[in-house]
């Protein structure tokens, strides 16, 4: 369970972080908050999901890691990105259904 004082202090280091050029990792996210775990960081990145939640925070995020969306501009880029990789995975689900059907 997540404590107040982590997503306060997720919360203010998103918030330092404005604009896709300024990303910050999970990784050294969970350093700032004291959380030292395994390359995945599973449990600072289901903390960072709470912070947005709790907060309401427009944040965006890619595979180099999290940043406050700091205009319009920037989220109908962002949308239009997570639109993109919902059609790629609504393709590859499609495919792996007829592969087993064709393949059984």
């Amino acid at each position: 369970m997540a404590s107040g004082d982590q997503l306060n202090r997720i919360k203010k280091i998103l918030e330092d972080h404005v604009g896709k050029e300024d990303q910050i990792s999970s990784g050294d996210i969970g350093r700032e908050i004291g959380i030292h775990e395994d390359a995945t960081h599973v449990q600072v990145r289901s903390l960072i999901r709470d912070a947005i939640e709790e907060f309401s925070l427009p944040v965006g995020g890619s595979s180099r890691g999290y940043y406050l969306i700091k205009d319009e501009d920037e989220l109908k880029k962002y949308i239009d990105s997570i639109d993109k990789r919902m059609e790629k995975m609504q393709e590859r689900k499609e495919l792996i259904e007829q592969a087993f059907e064709d393949y059984y």
